[in-house]
């Protein structure tokens, strides 16, 4: 009889331990897999100021700092023409209500300095003959085009307008024989505007060219606008008072018989 119920102990022993075997909770599911890797965002290419378009042509620096525009080295006669020819720009092309004074501006100095503009024109055309012998009108005209398009920079417009605004706001004040005195010192306000783009794009182009070399090979170059030189005509003659000698050929003489 004992020997029976040490067998019924073994085996509701064993039974228990099935049970508790049967109990025994799944392992835990695997963990879900990491999230794709997220792109790390890029930088926007840089921007050019005045929304200016690659590959402009910008002055070049000589060895003593001086930026090469049309305005470096000028003559007192050169300095008050330029003056003249910025402020032409600014009355044909700065068309703002806030600028529209200008043109009205414009034509009372025209008036008021009638006497001195003459005398410089002539003297330009002295300084220009001396220099550039029989054909210096063809030189100064080439220069003329130059300047106009230097004043006319469509990326520098917004800002030249402003200044242009203030110098015409100082010229009101300027006497009659005063002109050259005042040239000298007002064309620099404007010429600022213009050393101040230059550096900025030399800026940008360093930025511009870092951007290019990290990513334009993954994310192709943003929309840029058409290359193009608002400079154009390029120089081709050193213009200024230190600019050497250039005598050119004399015009071919007239031969034909036009004897009636």
């Amino acid at each position: 009889m004992a020997m029976k119920i040490v067998k019924i102990v073994k085996l509701g022993a064993m039974a228990g331990i099935a049970g508790l075997s049967g109990c025994t909770p799944p392992p835990p599911p695997s963990p879900p897999p990491p999230p794709p890797a997220v792109q790390a965002a890029f930088p926007a290419r840089p921007m050019a100021p005045g929304y200016a378009q690659d590959g402009l042509t910008v002055p070049t620096v000589d060895a003593l700092g001086v930026r090469q525009t049309v305005n470096a080295g000028l003559t007192s006669a050169q300095t008050t023409w330029n003056l003249r020819s910025a402020y032409n720009v600014a009355a044909l092309n700065c068309t703002d209500p806030q600028h529209l004074a200008m043109a009205e501006r414009y034509g009372e100095f025209l008036k008021t300095h009638a006497r001195e503009l003459s005398a410089t024109n002539r003297a330009l055309d002295s300084e220009f003959r001396q220099k550039y012998g029989p054909g210096y009108k063809d030189v100064r005209d080439r220069y003329m085009t130059q300047v106009y398009n230097y004043f006319a920079m469509p990326p520098v417009l917004d800002r030249f307008c402003a200044a242009a605004f203030n110098v015409s706001t100082d010229l009101m004040t300027v006497g009659k024989g005063d002109l050259d005195v005042a040239a000298a010192t007002l064309l620099p306000q404007l010429e600022t505007v213009f050393l101040n783009f230059f550096t900025e794009y030399e800026a940008y182009s360093v930025a511009a060219a870092a951007w290019d070399a990290s990513y334009l090979a993954t994310y192709g170059k943003p929309y840029v606008r058409p290359r193009a030189n608002p400079l154009s005509p390029a120089a081709t003659v050193p213009y200024g008072p230190d600019a050497p000698v250039v005598v050119l050929p004399e015009p071919a003489a007239n031969t034909t018989d036009t004897g009636g």
